[in-house]
């Protein structure tokens, strides 16, 4: 976890929000208030439930803070049982 005061956020504030949106924690003082950089996650609306697969995956990528490489591996995993479970079923 990062404590930085608004002076030492304020200059570094771009490399922050990349950090804050790879999962560390961000905590900014100015006397003895303190606040978090976080990401945030918009509001779910009704239509959220017809996503794509595409959309789905990176919705869970976001909030599970997979890597890229993770969800790579994730994706060639879910093709290989797909293919196998294919390949069982009766033509």
């Amino acid at each position: 976890m990062k404590m930085l005061t608004v002076e030492e956020a304020t200059r570094g504030l771009g490399r922050l929000v990349e950090l804050a949106l790879a999962g560390e924690q961000i905590q900014i003082r100015k006397g003895n208030g303190v606040v978090e950089l976080r990401p945030a996650h918009a509001a779910q609306t009704e239509g959220d439930e017809k996503m794509t697969p595409r959309e789905a995956l990176w919705r869970l990528q976001e909030d599970a803070r997979l890597t890229p490489e993770q969800a790579d591996g994730y994706l060639r995993q879910l093709r290989e049982e797909r293919l196998a479970a294919e390949s069982r079923r009766p033509a």
